[in-house]
C-alpha cells in the first residue's frame, strides 16, 4: 500500500495546488455563464450544486470534446463507477455494487435510463451515444424515484430536445485502426407551436487485436444509430414523441486475452504481448434494438402537474465467440437474445409554498428469450440452456420535501415494489458438435456420469419490498448545500441460467437489500469561481447475490454474502483565471464482505472469501485534469488534458488468492490513464475541428477476466486511440 498511498498523496497535492491557487484569483473575474442543470430529482430542472444527490453531469461539449463515444468513457470522469465488458453484456458497478450475472434470468444492479426509460437488458448498453444533451451518473441506490430499484445507481442519457429555431449539425471524422465516423443532426419548426428533430450517426473502427492463430483478428466494430423526436404543445402542456434504432455489428473482443500459459507453443508465444491473441475460431457480435416513447406533461393546476411516460422497445443480439480463448479447440458459445419491453411512467409533481410533492405509479413488464449454447469439442457433445423469462412490475412511490425554514427543508420517500417472474426452459446436453444449432439440438440427449441429465424447468416467484428514503437539506446561504440521506435499496430475485437440475433452477434466489447512509456537501466559492462536492457514504449489504463460474460452463448465481461498504468522494473545479479550468476526483473505497463463507473458484475450489474485498471496487482512484481556452486566428481554441490512476482492482472473491496461495491472476494492478483533446471554433460557432488522444500511454490492461476458458483470460482494452473530427453548425 505505500506506492498506493504515494499516489493517493500525488493526488491530493495536486488538487491542493488547484485550491490554493483559487485563493488568488482576481474578484473581477466573470464566473461561467452557464452551468449544468440536471433533472435528476424529477421534480424539475436543478442546478447541479443544488441537488441532494451524488451526481456527475456531463454535458455534450464535454462529452464530445474528451472523446466519450458509450458509456465505458464516463469512468474516467466519475468517481467510483466501473464499467466491465462480460463478452458484450455490459457490468456496471458503482460504488462496489454491480451483477456479474447479464443473463436473462436476473437484472442489473447498476443501471442505465434513456430519456427516462429503463433498459432491461445490458446486451445494448455499449450503443454509441447519439444526439446526447448530457448524461448523469447517480451514485447509490435511486429506488424511491427511479423505475425499477437501481440499488447502486443509475445512468440517466439525456437526449437534445427539439427547438422550433432551426439548427443542424453535420460532423465527419477519422483515425487511428481505420476509424471514420459521421454524424447529423437537424431540428425546427414544423408550424403550429411543433419542433422536430432527427439525428444520424455512423461509426466503425478497424481490430484492435491481431491474431496469431487461425480465428481471425479481433476488435473490429460499426456502429449506426437513428433518432427522431416531434414536440408538440399539449394546451398548456407538451407532448414528445420520440423514437430510436441502433445496430452494431462486429468481431467480439470478449475474453479472448489469456493471462496464464496453456502449454501450446502458439498461446504462450504472445503472453504478455497485449496487442496479439490467439484463438483458433472467430468472434463475431451482431445487435439490433430501439423503440419508441410517448411523454406527455400537463399541469392540472397552476402547482400540480401530471406526467405520463410511455414505452416499448426490444432487442436483438446474436453472439458467436471462441470461449477457450485459445488456439486449442475446446469450446464455443453462442448467444441469440430476443427481448421485449413495455413501461409506464404516470406522475404527479406538486409544488406549494414550502411543500413539494412527487407521487407516481410505475409499470413494466418483460419477455426475454435468450437461448444459450456451449460446445464441448473434444466430448462431440453441446449444453443447451433454453429460458423464457416473463417478468412484470409494478411499483407504487411518492416523496415529499418541505421547507422548515428558508434554508433547512426535510425529505421523506416510500417505495412498495411487487415484481413477478416466471421461468420457462429446457436445459440438456446432445451429442453433437456440429455448427447448426438445430441439427445439434435435435441430436440424442446424453446426461449422467459425465453431464447433467436433462430437464424442463417451470416456475414462477414474487418478490416484494417497501423501500424508504428520509433525508435533510441545509442550504446556508445560495451557493451552498450539505444534506445526509438513509435509503433503502432493492434488487428482486431471479432464476439461475447456470442451474444444472430443476430444484435449483426452479428455486433460483432471493432479493439482495442495501441500506445507504450518506451525507454530503456541495458549495461554490470565491465568486463561482471554485465548485466543491464532497460525499460520505456507508452501506450494509445482505444476500448479496453473487456469481461463480463452474467448469465447463456454468455459471450459478446465489445468495450467499453480506458486505458493508465505506466510501468518500470528492469532485472539483476551479477556475484560477479566464478561460483556465482545473478539475479533480477523488474516491476512497472499502469495500469487503462481511459474510461470504461459501465463496468457490475452479482454482481453489470451496473457501472462505469473509472479510475479502468486493469484485470491481478499487480503494483508492483518482482523476485530475486541465483545460486552457484562448483565442486564435479568428475563434477560439482549447487544450486539455486528464490523468486517472486507479488500485488493484479484484474480478474475484479470491482477491489476490486463497488457501495460502497469492498472486491469483484474476485481478487488475494499479494503473494510469492519460488522455489530452485541442480544438478550434470559428467566432460565429459555425466551424470546428477537434484532435482527441484516449490513453495516449498505451496502457495495457483487462476490465473483466474469466476462468472458465483453457487458462485465465481476461477483456483487453482498446489500445491508444488518436481521433480527428470536422464540425459544421447552422
Amino acid at each position: 500500500m505505500s506506492s498506493n498511498f504515494g499516489r493517493y498523496g500525488l493526488a491530493a497535492s495536486v488538487l491542493a495546488i488547484g485550491l490554493g491557487g483559487t485563493q488568488a484569483m482576481a474578484q473581477d473575474d466573470q464566473a461561467p455563464s452557464s452551468e449544468i442543470v440536471v433533472t435528476a430529482s424529477r421534480t424539475g430542472e436543478s442546478r447541479l450544486r443544488d441537488t441532494p444527490i451524488a451526481i456527475t453531469a456531463l454535458s455534450a461539449d464535454q462529452l464530445d470534446q474528451r472523446g466519450v463515444n458509450d458509456i465505458r468513457g464516463l469512468t474516467d470522469y466519475t468517481p467510483n463507477l466501473q464499467i466491465a465488458d462480460f463478452t458484450g453484456y455490459a457490468q456496471i458497478f458503482i460504488r462496489g455494487v454491480g451483477s456479474n450475472d447479464p443473463f436473462a434470468g436476473t437484472d442489473p444492479s447498476s443501471t442505465v435510463h434513456l430519456d427516462g426509460v429503463y433498459l432491461g437488458r445490458t446486451l445494448g448498453y455499449f450503443s454509441s451515444f447519439l444526439d446526447v444533451e448530457r448524461i448523469e451518473v447517480l451514485r447509490g441506490p435511486q429506488g424511491t424515484l427511479y423505475g425499477r430499484n437501481s440499488v447502486g445507481g443509475t445512468i440517466n442519457v439525456i437526449t437534445r430536445k427539439p427547438t422550433e429555431e432551426f439548427k443542424a449539425r453535420l460532423q465527419a471524422g477519422a483515425g487511428t485502426y481505420g476509424t471514420a465516423s459521421g454524424a447529423a443532426y437537424v431540428s425546427g419548426g414544423l408550424g403550429g407551436g411543433v419542433a422536430a428533430g432527427l439525428a444520424v450517426q455512423y461509426r466503425r473502427n478497424g481490430d484492435y487485436f491481431d491474431n496469431v492463430s487461425t480465428g481471425g483478428d479481433i476488435g473490429r466494430d460499426s456502429n449506426f444509430g437513428i433518432r427522431g423526436q416531434i414536440v408538440a404543445p399539449l394546451g398548456d402542456g407538451e407532448a414528445i414523441l420520440r423514437g430510436d434504432y441502433t445496430r452494431q455489428k462486429g468481431r467480439l473482443v470478449g475474453y479472448s486475452k489469456l493471462l496464464a500459459p496453456t502449454g501450446l507453443a502458439t498461446d504462450d508465444a504472445v503472453l504478455g504481448d497485449y496487442d496479439k491473441v490467439s484463438l483458433n475460431r472467430r468472434n463475431r457480435q451482431e445487435q439490433s434494438g430501439g423503440g419508441v416513447s410517448l411523454e406527455l406533461s400537463f399541469p392540472l393546476t397552476d402547482t400540480v402537474t401530471l406526467k405520463s411516460l410511455s414505452s416499448w422497445r426490444q432487442l436483438h443480439g446474436n453472439l458467436d465467440y471462441d470461449s477457450d480463448a485459445s488456439a486449442s479447440d475446446i469450446g464455443r458459445s453462442t448467444v441469440n437474445l430476443r427481448q421485449e419491453q413495455y413501461s409506464e411512467d404516470l406522475s404527479l409533481t406538486g409544488k406549494f409554498d414550502n411543500l413539494t410533492l412527487f407521487a407516481g405509479l410505475f409499470y413494466f413488464h418483460e419477455k426475454v428469450k435468450e437461448p444459450l449454447r456451449f460446445t464441448l469439442y473434444p466430448a462431440d457433445a453441446s449444453n443447451f440452456r433454453l429460458p423464457e423469462i416473463r417478468t412484470s412490475s409494478i411499483a407504487f412511490y411518492g416523496q415529499a420535501e418541505y421547507a422548515v425554514s428558508s434554508q433547512v427543508s426535510i425529505v421523506a420517500g416510500l417505495r412498495y415494489t411487487r415484481e413477478r417472474k416466471k421461468l420457462a426452459g429446457r436445459f440438456l446436453w446432445t451429442a453433437s458438435a456440429s455448427p447448426d444449432f438445430d441439427t445439434a439440438l435435435s441430436a440424442p440427449v446424453i446426461g449422467a456420469p459425465y453431464f447433467y441429465d436433462p430437464f424442463v424447468a417451470s416456475a414462477s416467484e414474487t418478490y416484494d419490498a417497501w423501500t424508504p428514503k428520509f433525508g435533510i437539506n441545509f442550504r446556508p446561504d445560495a451557493n451552498s448545500l450539505i444534506y445526509a440521506s438513509v435509503t433503502r435499496g432493492f434488487k428482486s430475485g431471479g432464476y439461475d441460467m447456470g442451474a444444472t437440475d430443476k430444484v435449483i433452477a426452479e428455486r433460483g434466489f432471493a432479493p439482495e437489500l442495501l441500506w445507504s447512509y450518506e451525507v454530503g456537501a456541495k458549495t461554490s466559492l470565491i465568486d463561482r469561481k471554485l465548485d466543491i462536492a464532497l460525499t460520505g457514504f456507508r452501506y450494509d449489504y445482505d444476500d448479496l447475490q453473487v456469481t461463480l463460474f463452474v467448469p465447463p460452463s456454468y455459471a450459478v448465481t446465489q445468495n450467499a454474502a453480506s458486505a458493508r461498504t465505506y466510501g468518500v468522494e470528492l469532485e472539483m473545479q476551479a477556475r484560477p483565471t479566464r478561460g483556465f479550468t482545473l478539475s479533480g476526483t477523488l474516491a476512497y473505497l472499502d469495500a469487503k464482505y462481511r459474510h461470504y463463507t461459501g465463496a468457490y473458484t475452479a482454482a481453489f475450489g470451496a473457501f472462505d472469501a469473509t472479510g475479502k474485498r468486493l469484485n470491481n471496487a478499487p480503494e483508492w482512484a483518482f482523476t485530475v485534469g486541465a483545460q486552457y481556452e484562448f483565442p486564435l486566428a479568428g475563434g477560439n481554441s482549447y487544450i486539455g488534458a486528464d490523468y486517472k490512476w486507479q488500485d488493484d482492482l479484484y474480478f474475484s472473491p479470491a482477491n489476490d488468492g486463497a488457501d495460502g496461495v497469492s498472486g491469483y491472476l484474476e485481478q487488475q494492478k494499479a494503473y494510469g490513464l492519460f488522455n489530452a483533446r485541442v480544438g478550434w471554433t470559428s467566432d460565429d460557432g459555425r466551424y470546428g475541428i477537434a484532435l482527441v488522444g484516449r490513453n495516449l500511454l498505451d496502457k495495457n490492461y483487462v476490465v473483466s477476466t474469466a476462468s472458465y476458458t483453457a487458462a485465465i483470460s481476461g477483456r483487453p482494452v482498446t489500445p491508444r486511440t488518436v481521433d480527428a473530427t470536422f464540425t459544421i453548425n447552422w
